[in-house]
């Protein structure tokens, strides 16, 4: 059973609310809001519903306290974008807490010191667990993004308190659903990045759902050795021959077609200025370097996107951060968006390279149908795998 927060009255309870505001600051200044954006409508919700909301997140990797990754630094942005002071407590568990939200009258929001100043959250410690849900009546999961870690705040605290979801969790699990649940077809993948370790399940997941597999970066280079082209001195991972034929088998007996690069683009330089493009695959070079598919791969591309109803993408399909092998993950973001905005296709976007090959390209994220704030809970949840957020109180 889906329990959401708006099956619940709220009003005069205390809500534990775990956020992630896990988001980049630099000098202070938080960097991207999309995080801390999204979950501004259940914050608002809880606040209108005259609840007492407090939050609780992580943020970046502390070894025990350190005051550089302090969550004051977030109190600023949050404040203004609630319109409404909300008040820090540089602790999360003990008596400071226990005396903030005693005094805390309905419809205030306070926001509590970073987890991971303890280790027992890493640690998935019960007793932690046990003392963060000691100050409320419900508790509410926000965090998608961080809903796969066996953390105490994520697969603990459900354990002391009823569990509801939050409007952010529900949005992205409700778009996941429709583009893995193939109602819409054809649907194209495009899966990216570097290692094909991390995406196995994802890959044989997809195999089995959609109509198309567009593979790029080093994910393809195990691809094309798996089937014997050479691939020069470009990144791939030993001993993933297997793997691509298992994916490549599983892809055929579901009617998927899985689509390489038919040709790419080479470094022609050690510092990866310039590009040179190699035509046809047979034609690389012992010290070639692939780092982005060439313009036949794409007008590839082009055409299958342009004959789908939805699109799911995570990973860029070559090393966009070198302008010079950039213009395959940036067109290819570009299509998907167009498409989205003058065809109506169902575009999901995510992983934390998919959002900054998007603003590098200069996407606005508005542009495709959902963007998700998750990396590796994308991933585990596209595969089918259990999240430990989600499994105490959400059906998948």
């Amino acid at each position: 059973m889906i329990n959401l927060l708006q099956d619940y009255d709220v009003n005069n309870k205390v809500i534990l609310l775990r956020v992630d505001f896990n988001v980049p600051i630099i000098n202070g200044a938080i960097q991207d809001l999309t995080r801390v954006l999204r979950v501004i409508p259940t914050i608002n919700y809880l606040v209108g519903s005259n609840a007492k909301t407090v939050i609780i997140s992580h943020f970046g990797r502390p070894k025990g306290r350190n005051d550089s990754l302090s969550l004051q630094q977030v109190i600023e942005s949050l404040s203004k974008l609630l319109n409404r002071q909300v008040s820090f407590v540089d602790d999360c568990i003990g008596d400071k807490v226990n005396t903030a939200i005693k005094l805390m009258m309905p419809g205030d929001v306070i926001l509590l010191e970073n987890l991971r100043f303890y280790p027992e959250e890493e640690l998935n410690d019960i007793d932690f667990a046990k003392k963060l849900s000691s100050v409320a009546d419900i508790y509410v999961n926000d965090a998608f993004s961080c809903s796969h870690r066996n953390h105490a705040s994520i697969a603990q605290v459900a354990k002391f308190l009823p569990a509801y979801v939050g409007f952010c969790l529900q949005d992205e699990v409700n778009h996941l659903e429709e583009i893995i649940s193939c109602k819409y077809k054809p649907t194209v993948a495009i899966v990216g990045g570097a290692k094909i370790s991390t995406k196995i399940n994802l890959l044989l997941s997809l195999a089995q759902k959609v109509e198309f597999l567009i593979l790029g970066g080093a994910i393809a280079n195990n691809f094309l050795l798996a089937q014997n082209f050479d691939i020069g001195k470009s990144l791939y991972e030993k001993d993933t021959e297997n793997i691509s034929l298992e994916v490549m088998k599983v892809a055929a007996q579901n009617n998927c077609k899985i689509i390489l690069p038919q040709d790419i683009l080479v470094a022609k330089d050690a510092n990866y200025k310039l590009g040179l493009v190699r035509g046809d695959l047979s034609s690389i070079l012992d010290n070639d370097v692939i780092l982005d598919i060439g313009p036949k791969t794409l007008d590839e591309i082009r055409q299958i996107l342009l004959s789908c109803k939805a699109v799911l993408w995570n990973g860029p399909l070559g090393a966009f951060e070198y302008p010079a092998f950039s213009n395959g993950t940036f067109q290819v973001a570009r299509e998907i968006a167009s498409l989205t905005q003058t065809k109506g296709i169902k575009s999901i976007v995510g992983g934390g390279d998919s959002l900054s090959a998007i603003n590098a390209a200069g996407v606005n994220i508005e542009d495709f149908t959902y963007v998700s704030t998750g990396g590796g809970a994308f991933l585990q949840y596209i595969s089918g795998n259990e999240m430990p957020g989600l499994s105490s109180f959400i059906c998948l």
